[in-house]
């Protein structure tokens, strides 16, 4: 009787042992792709960043600030740009698939169609899906672990592929994404369009502590067909899981002179 208990213990163990990653078994691509998405966003999150835009046909680069609020679940983003002083007080507006963009100048909210999500975003070389998530890379995708690599600067990497649902409302492809197994910190994401070419590189650096978590602080955008232009963003606050009044996400709040 002994025999059989221990028998049975041994093999028990040995399956939670598995199970638990003890003997090197990785996580899955989906469970890799929410731990990441949930370490940048949370449930909820408040950001307020600075956006440098390079273009080499600019003398000098174009700089915006603005802040960003977010209820992940809900599916509801709130952008409002605060210089410089020709764009101060733009403000947009998602709610689930719909994006409303409104203008102090003209006093108008103008509901931003499906087909302009692939568009720039303030003349960036983000996509107004970029900027406000319009999809998401957890719910919109399926996920493949294709690789697990080894990194002098980053250790344990893993490399992803996305490939979206049949069903899903996105505008890449496939997105390739590049995350360090310590922290799930994003590296690296590859934007292919629907013929397989990449439309573009984000590269995430300067990773350090910001609000309470260890993130990278700063968002290169490469277009892969425009030399010279890139678009960073540099993260100068963040707030995590913090409760965040319902009304910010209306268009009474849109169209509000608060900035």
């Amino acid at each position: 009787m002994r025999i059989r208990r221990c028998g049975f213990g041994l093999i028990g163990l040995a399956t939670a042992l598995i199970s638990s990653g003890l003997f090197g078994q990785e996580p899955s691509g989906t469970e890799i792709v929410k731990k990441m998405d949930e370490l940048l966003r949370g449930e909820s999150s408040y950001t307020k960043m600075k956006m440098t835009l390079t273009n080499p046909d600019w003398n000098n680069p174009r700089e915006l600030t603005l802040y960003a609020y977010e209820l992940t679940k809900e599916q509801k983003s709130f952008i409002r740009i605060t210089y410089p002083a020709r764009d101060k007080g733009t403000g947009f507006l998602k709610v689930g698939y719909n994006l409303w963009l409104y203008v102090p100048a003209t006093e108008k909210v103008t509901k931003i169609p499906p087909s302009m999500m692939h568009q720039s975003w303030m003349g960036s070389d983000f996509t107004n899906d970029d900027l406000v998530k319009e999809s998401s890379i957890v719910n919109d995708y399926e996920h493949k672990l294709l690789d697990t690599i080894q990194d002098p600067a980053n250790g344990k990497v893993y490399q992803l592929e996305l490939i979206p649902k049949p069903s899903a409302q996105v505008v890449w492809g496939k997105i390739l994404v590049w995350v360090r197994a310590e922290g799930y910190v994003p590296l690296k994401q590859q934007y292919f369009d629907d013929q397989g070419r990449m439309a573009s590189e984000m590269l995430f650096s300067e990773i350090k502590n910001l609000g309470g978590r260890i993130i990278p602080t700063v968002w290169e955008m490469r277009p892969a067909d425009k030399p010279g232009h890139q678009t960073i963003i540099r993260l100068l606050d963040a707030q995590f899981n913090q409760e965040i009044d319902p009304a910010i996400f209306t268009e009474k709040n849109l169209k509000s002179k608060n900035y």
